[in-house]
Order: C-alpha cells, then structure tokens, then sequence
C-alpha cells in the first residue's frame, strides 16, 4: 500500500447485506461515523461501510501529498479505491455527504461497473460555490465555542448537539488532524468540477437530496445534479440545512432504503 493511503474503517448493519460505503464531507474533526451515526440505525439491513477519509479522523494523515485541493483529493479517491480491493467488493451502493459527494461523482465516472446506486446529500462538486468560511476561520481560535458556531452554521435550527460538539472538537484539535486539513486547503492545484458535459456521462440511477436552508452549499447545486445526471431524482427538505443527516435521519433513512430497494 502506498504511504499515507491506510483508511479507518467502522462498519455497521448486517455484515450479509448488500454494501453500502458511506462517504463523509469535509471541515475541521469530521469523520465517517461522526457524519453518519444518526442514519445509520435506519438502513441496518446493509453492511455498512464508513470510513474516514485520508486525512481526516483515524486514517492516514500524509506528508507527503502536495498541499492544495486538487492533490488530497486525487490522493483521497485512490485511497477509497484500494479499501474496496481490500475488502473484495466488486460493487457497491454510495451514501456521500458534500465533500464526499465529490469522490461519489469521481468514482461513478472513474469505475461506473464498482458502484450501483448513489446517494448524494448536500452535494459538492458542481459549479455552485461553497460558503467555506465557518470551517476554515475555526483553526483561528480552534475551542468550543468556535465548534459550536461552526456546526451551528450548518444546521437550519442553529441548535447543535452538544455531544457531537465536543466528540468533533476532540478530533479536530489534534495536531495531525489540522495539518491536514489545512493542506488540504491551502492554495494549489484545484478539485475537479462536475460540468453538464461530465455529468451525461454518468449511467447511474442517484438519489440528490439536498436542505432547503443550506447554507454551507445552496440548494441549487442540488437542482443543478438533478438537471444534468441523466437519472437523478431529487428532494429537497424544508426547514434543513447542510447536516441532512442529523435534521431529518429518519426520513432520510426510510428515502435511502425505498430508493435502493426499488426496481426498474
């Protein structure tokens, strides 16, 4: 395995069910199972798949990865590529969440016969720009109040969890953690951006859901996926913000179990 590519994996569900690899967003401690917990309960049935990703919680945190968005993504993607040679999954189903929403369209377009159906909460990779702000100006004055603002700028209720607060506060002060994040987002080579003429090319059936009161990444990035993914459907949650999964993950889940069970 090449340095800095060994992923943290925590798993879920039924180990004898179709799996179903959850892909978490980015921003200061976040994690897998940090991003999924509250949906997990509802989509038992699965083996669940939930790893951090390179850089992020307890996966590798390499040094060697140029600084810049473009290459810790390339560098990411590689990565979740070798957990499933590892694992032996031939296929599987993707719940992403923003960032992770990133990879999710890179994997479909790299490897389309690895995935089946797709999730895609909240998404990034599109034209539509991200309010990164609340994320980044945290390593200003990384404690947790400043956690606390952070999450609630992704809620629509702004009333986070305090539990989740802290537990995300835990992982992000720890140094390597923010090293990473911030080469990760120091300037460099760009992500790649998911323009109509890319997203024809992508032959499978996506769920696009998206809060209504995002303001992390606005609902249009949303409505822009459901326009140009061939066979995307779309729902979009009122009274929700970037954290879909914490806000409605009952609802969520029941939508997630109903789209992947349906049959053509």
């Amino acid at each position: 395995m090449p340095s800095g590519s060994a992923v943290h994996l925590e798993t879920a569900g039924d180990e004898r069910g179709e799996p179903l690899l959850f892909l978490h967003g980015t921003g200061p401690g976040a994690t897998g199972e940090l991003s999924f917990r509250p949906v997990l309960p509802a989509l038992a049935t699965y083996r669940c798949l939930v790893p951090d990703l390179v850089g992020f919680g307890r996966s590798d945190h390499p040094e060697t990865v140029p600084d810049g968005p473009g290459p810790w993504f390339a560098h990411r993607v590689d990565a979740v590529v070798r957990l499933l040679d590892e694992l032996g999954l031939d296929r599987v189903h993707l719940v992403a969440h923003s960032y992770g929403a990133r990879v999710a369209l890179e994997l479909m377009l790299r490897s389309p016969g690895r995935v089946g159906r797709a999730v895609l909460v909240a998404a990034g990779g599109t034209p539509v720009k991200a309010a990164l702000s609340t994320l980044t100006d945290f390593y200003r004055d990384p404690d947790e109040p400043a956690m606390r603002r952070m999450v609630a700028a992704q809620l629509s209720r702004g009333d986070p969890d305090e539990g989740y607060v802290r537990e995300r506060l835990a992982v992000a002060v720890r140094p390597e953690v923010r090293r990473s994040f911030r080469a990760a987002m120091a300037p460099g080579e760009p992500m790649p951006t998911y323009d109509p003429t890319v997203l024809a090319g992508v032959g499978h059936r996506v769920l696009v859901v998206h809060g209504k009161d995002d303001r992390t990444i606005a609902p249009t990035a949303g409505l822009f996926l459901a326009e140009h993914l061939p066979h995307a459907d779309l729902h979009l949650f009122a009274a929700c913000g970037h954290l879909v999964q914490y806000e409605v993950p009952t609802r969520l889940g029941s939508m997630v179990r109903e789209f992947l069970a349906d049959r053509p």
